[in-house]
């Protein structure tokens, strides 16, 4: 049984309303968790995931894909992205015999699990800088071709450190993240009616994406993001964060989602 599914685990969220601003296709499991855990769960998606504007260097990529030694994954949407371009281009859709795969983290390597994919490499801390330890400390990287898809904007600080550590690495955009107006709508509208206890941001693109249309003000609702990149990228942008996963996976934020209102209830 999941660390939050016991009854006793399930009280403190009871009645709270709480903000999921994940895009559509990522937003069940999460959703699930929190009803299940007694909360009532609004979906309210800031982002939406679109190809990028230009898809030619990554499409070039994946037609080559032989020549790569490793494919490093750094999100279920660059799984995602990356398995519908090698279907489009019909046969068979698979790795090359001999690739090496690196996912940030367990729900990136649940996507490529899916897809009969076990990576070589998935890091104990789901973040970039994990990652390029893992590939510079447990892989020969120098010499190796490394391709990197994932999303326009990311942090430049993977294909750097496996730069620095000789690997050739051609880093593409895989997909984009764009505002999705009528969930920010949604979001903001529930905000000023004081409509939510907290709001969810699983991603730095969700908080973003959010706070260019919509600002700052949260009104009385608390912030809970999904692990430290997401927290300081809200916190960046002016907002006090009161919940940060330990684990940064959908299970590790509701529990901490639980843990913060049973430590909240206790304090009454």
């Amino acid at each position: 049984m999941s660390r939050v599914q016991s009854d006793r685990a399930a009280g403190p969220l009871q009645g709270r309303r709480i903000a999921v601003t994940r895009p559509a296709a990522q937003a069940e499991g999460l959703m699930a968790g929190l009803s299940r855990l007694g909360a009532q769960p609004v979906h309210c998606p800031t982002i939406r995931i679109t190809e990028p504007g230009d898809p030619t260097p990554f499409r070039e990529a994946v037609r080559q894909l032989d020549s790569y030694d490793w494919v490093v994954f750094t999100s279920a949407n660059g799984v995602a992205r990356f398995w519908h371009e090698l279907e489009t281009r019909g046969g068979d859709a698979s790795l090359p015999n001999g690739m090496q795969v690196a996912a940030i983290g367990p729900a990136t390597a649940a996507a490529l699990e899916r897809r009969g994919v076990r990576p070589e490499i998935v890091p104990e801390e789901y973040v970039a800088e994990a990652v390029a330890d893992a590939l510079t400390g447990q892989a020969a990287i120098a010499g190796c071709r490394v391709l990197l898809p994932r999303a326009a904007g990311a942090r430049q600080v993977l294909p750097e450190r496996l730069r620095s550590a000789g690997a050739d690495v051609d880093e593409v955009i895989a997909y984009e993240s764009r505002p999705d107006p009528d969930g920010i709508d949604k979001l903001r509208d529930g905000l000023q009616r004081g409509a939510f206890d907290m709001i969810t941001f699983t991603a730095a693109s969700t908080v973003n994406h959010f706070i260019e249309v919509a600002g700052a003000d949260r009104g009385r609702a608390r912030v809970a993001a999904i692990g430290p990149i997401t927290a300081a990228a809200a916190r960046a942008a002016g907002l006090t964060v009161d919940v940060v996963a330990r684990e940064y996976t959908e299970e590790g934020l509701l529990q901490a989602i639980v843990e913060y209102y049973a430590n909240l209830k206790e304090a009454e």
